[in-house]
């Protein structure tokens, strides 16, 4: 698309990898997978975005595009509440999501003088109607598990809203990362978790 249009404004990486839930349960394999899901995404946004969206062009040869004089983008990482904490998850997922949030605060420093913001977005207990009944449950907390594990009598004693997010909620703070409304915004790690991540006390996994 960058090449069709000959510019890239927003850049969005998303995925995620779970990983074994428990260090003994977890090879060298395991955790290059979940370092490729989570951590190379970030990574090659960082290395391969800014170039094209160092692009400017005139009135675009799309109708709703505005002009694009000075060079300037926007890259936000995806990654989860497990970038800044460990516990909640296994420890595949826990330090390849630490590595992606770290790709982020080195990018602001790599980007210095390109125009291009990047960010981050932590979401916590997010309602992707995905059951996982049946998860291995080992090495994890009851904090902050998939949606559909936790009971809303937890989800009230430990997430602030006391309710998971949606979708589109986490969307919204994506959307505010690639207007302007956050031009002077970069390097942030916007955590999206009902404010869970700061309920006490935290659950500590047996």
């Amino acid at each position: 698309m960058a090449h069709h249009f000959n510019r890239l404004d927003v850049y969005v990486t998303s995925s995620g990898l779970i990983g074994p839930p428990s260090i003994s349960t977890t090879g060298p394999s395991d955790l290059y997978k979940c370092f490729e899901a989570n951590s190379m995404a970030p990574f090659f946004a960082l290395k391969y975005a800014p170039p094209a969206m160092a692009k400017t062009t005139p009135k675009g040869s799309y109708s709703n595009a505005a002009p694009k004089d000075s060079a300037y983008g926007s890259i936000i990482v995806v990654s989860s509440v497990a970038s800044t904490y460990g516990g909640c998850w296994g420890p595949a997922f826990t330090m390849s999501c630490h590595t992606a949030l770290g790709v982020v605060r080195a990018g602001v420093a790599t980007l210095k003088g390109t125009g291009i913001r990047i960010n981050c977005i932590s979401p916590g207990q997010i309602d992707i109607g995905v059951d996982l009944k049946g998860f291995d449950m080992r090495g994890l907390s009851a904090q902050l598990p998939p949606a559909s594990l936790q009971s809303d009598e937890v989800r009230k004693q430990v997430v602030g809203l006391e309710r998971a997010g949606l979708p589109k909620e986490v969307g919204r703070v994506a959307g505010f990362l690639a207007s302007g409304f956050s031009s002077y915004v970069t390097g942030a790690n916007m955590v999206v978790d009902g404010g869970a991540s700061v309920m006490n006390p935290l659950t500590v996994p047996i």
